[in-house]
């Protein structure tokens, strides 16, 4: 599954597109779309995932290691406080859940 790089490269794109066409005041409002709107998409992913497709993911995830770098999404957020809030408000329900179904929360007993 190449979902999270896929989405993250299309979502760079448009918030390329987009900021470029938007004076520097509605940039912010922009990239909060783009935040919501990939946060759904990965919601939706994460609650449709088998237990066994979400440990691949997270595995896929982890991979990248300390030397891969940061992906565009990741870059916008860390830069913009009320795009990422809103993105964590809307994955960070889904992702523990999943997490508690599948019996993957870390330190477990």
């Amino acid at each position: 599954m190449q979902f999270s790089s896929r989405l993250l490269r299309l979502v760079a794109i448009g918030a390329v597109i987009a900021a470029s066409s938007v004076q520097a005041a509605g940039a912010q409002g922009v990239a909060d779309k783009i935040a919501v709107g990939a946060a759904n998409k990965m919601a939706a992913k994460i609650s449709g995932e088998s237990c066994a497709d979400f440990a691949a993911t997270m595995a896929k995830m982890k991979g990248g290691g300390a030397h891969a770098s940061p992906s565009p999404m990741a870059a916008r957020l860390k830069g913009n406080a009320q795009a990422r809030a809103q993105f964590v408000n809307i994955v960070a329900g889904p992702l523990l859940n999943k997490m508690i179904d599948c019996d993957m929360l870390p330190g477990g007993s």
